[in-house]
């Protein structure tokens, strides 16, 4: 190799550079090693122009191509327009077809421009009424006026004046939980919150058809709303009259009580009565920003957030009922209780793109233990909500998100059962989902899940897309995922043997086959046991009748043959004495 490059060098300069044999040796491995880097960077180059090449072809046929997880982040956080026409290999999405899993129904308020929207769940009264809608969306507009609609996009209520007063913009809306006890919970921009109860009665009109349609096909249930003022409260002022800004508020229902809890930016919880009077109020939290979000947990309790934790507030006793868990260093932007856990695995969406769950038990103890993390596929936060043992998340710039127009904003919906299992070799089937409603960009969501048997599996799903009047209602379909399995074969993928074959047999199958071979083995061990016995005691119970003629005919031949033996080899003879022998 040194001969070939100092043939292949200039005469002169290898004269130059070489005085001696050791200058010589040192002059042709800085050549070679100069060969190596220019071969290493001239296949990265050759990689980057393929990579290049493949992403004109995606852009130019609309269809995305698979990049590394590392390379798609990297080049994200360069162009947000990344995100648009690639995917990532290692966390492929399921599916990614629209038409199956959102099903178009209507367009609602398409006048208004809504500000939030809700699903208000209904009871039904009695068998009568099963024909009768399951809930009602809510949506408050810009100018701050409340509205309701049925799912057919009539209007139950227009326009009505929350009573927040002239110059005062609606930052909060919250619904009762309860479907028996209906109300609407609104907050403004100074702090001030206003309470106002809805009566819901459901009329039974005919339907305008005729020919042999049944009596019960012509009934159909139509909503009547009235809505009245409950209450009004506002958050107390400091010890030394320092404001409190109102971050978040939340109905609370213990029993046949109803609390309001509401959080400020001091880090404070402050607990209201039904009527509007104050219970109390306790600090939970020092973090920059103070107490940002709610949500009703499992019992009466109250999960609270900060930045930077998040703990189990009790409105009726007033306290932090464990030390809050922290332990990651972004701040956090969302947080979504998996149901399937009873409050005790909660998942955080933090600001930089990546999710992470925490389970806070351990046995029957307590913990704040690091159990998940989601693979990391928007630089954007998420906005979290749990459904059908998925996490569906949307991702949403933050305020101070530069260029927010580049990036594009889809719906992912994880499923926790796949990265349960964990990960292989094999892609993942961490996503299950991901609905792109390009050219639109969604802003906003609400879901419901119908409580009806009957409509067992729809569910109806509320968007507002940035830029546009109205909110599009969709009927979502979505599998509840298998149960966890375990990634000794890979990350999602096939599994392979006798135990992949089993989980095509059902579990009344697998318990007959086992039945059958513990009765075999029983039958077996018995038999076993009785044929120890036998031998034990002789073996003469395994004598039968041809045995006997046997012997008695091998007798019957030594008795004929008993002359021609000699007098030295008489056979032995047994004298055998009857009953009335001597």
């Amino acid at each position: 190799l040194a001969a070939a490059v100092l043939a292949a060098a200039p005469h002169g300069a290898v004269g130059a550079a070489c005085e001696g044999k050791e200058s010589c040796q040192a002059h042709v491995d800085s050549l070679i090693d100069r060969l190596v880097s220019t071969q290493t960077e001239m296949r990265r180059k050759i990689n980057t122009a393929s990579m290049l090449e493949e992403l004109r072809t995606g852009v130019l046929t609309g269809k995305r191509i698979e990049l590394p997880s590392a390379q798609r982040q990297h080049l994200e956080q360069g162009s947000p327009l990344m995100g648009q026409v690639t995917f990532d290999a290692r966390h492929r999405p399921i599916s990614t077809n629209m038409s199956r899993h959102f099903k178009p129904l209507d367009v609602i308020a398409t006048e208004i421009e809504v500000r939030f929207q809700s699903f208000l769940g209904l009871k039904r009264a009695s068998a009568a009424q099963k024909a009768g809608p399951s809930a009602v969306l809510v949506t408050i507009d810009s100018a701050s006026k409340l509205a309701i609609w049925d799912l057919e996009g009539k209007a139950l209520l227009e326009s009505f004046d929350l009573g927040h007063g002239d110059g005062r913009t609606v930052t909060h809306m919250s619904l009762s939980p309860s479907q028996d006890n209906h109300f609407v919970l609104s907050a403004d921009d100074a702090g001030g919150m206003r309470v106002h109860n809805l009566k819901i009665v459901g009329v039974q009109k005919d339907k305008k058809a005729g020919g042999d349609q049944d009596a019960k096909d012509r009934k159909k249930t139509e909503l009547s709303i009235s809505t009245n003022f409950s209450c009004s409260f506002v958050l107390p002022p400091g010890p030394s009259g320092e404001e409190r800004k109102l971050t978040t508020v939340t109905p609370v229902e213990r029993g046949s009580q109803t609390f309001f809890v509401a959080g400020d930016h001091l880090g404070g919880i402050a607990v209201f009565l039904r009527n509007g009077t104050l219970k109390g109020r306790a600090r939970v939290t020092e973090d920059p920003g103070g107490v940002l979000g709610l949500q009703r947990a499992s019992g009466q309790s109250v999960l609270f957030f900060s930045a930077f934790s998040f703990g189990f507030f009790s409105p009726s006793q007033l306290d932090v009922q464990y030390p809050p868990c922290t332990g990651w260093n972004s701040p956090l932007f969302d947080v979504a209780i998996d149901p399937a856990s009873s409050s005790s695995r909660v998942v955080l969406a933090l600001s930089d793109g990546d999710v992470i769950v925490f389970s806070t038990t351990q046995g029957k103890s307590k913990a704040c233990d690091l159990s998940l993390k989601f693979p990391h596929v928007s630089l954007l936060p998420f906005k979290l909500h749990a459904f059908k043992g998925h996490i569906m998340g949307l991702p949403t710039p933050l305020p101070d998100t530069p260029n927010k127009a580049d990036f594009f904003r889809e719906m992912y919906f994880f499923n926790l059962a796949a990265m349960e299992g964990g990960y292989g070799m094999s892609p993942s089937r961490a996503v299950a989902l991901q609905a792109s409603f390009r050219p639109k960009q969604p802003d906003s969501f609400a879901l419901t899940s119908s409580p009806s048997p009957q409509d067992r599996g729809k569910s109806h799903i509320a968007i507002r897309f940035e830029g546009e009047k109205g909110v599009e209602l969709f009927e979502l379909s979505l599998k509840q995922p298998p149960a966890p399995k375990s990634a000794a074969g890979g990350g999602g993928g096939e599994e392979n043997g006798w135990a992949s074959w089993l989980n095509w047999i059902p579990k009344a199958g697998v318990f007959g086959m086992t039945l059958v071979g513990v009765i075999i083995w029983n039958i077996r061990k018995v038999t076993n046991q009785k044929s120890q016995t036998r031998g034990s005691g002789g073996g003469m119970e395994d004598l039968d009748e041809d045995f006997f003629k046997e012997r008695r005919k091998r007798m019957a031949a030594s008795a004929g043959a008993g002359g021609a033996l000699d007098a030295g080899e008489r056979p032995k003879v047994e004298e055998v004495g009857g009953d009335g022998d001597d």
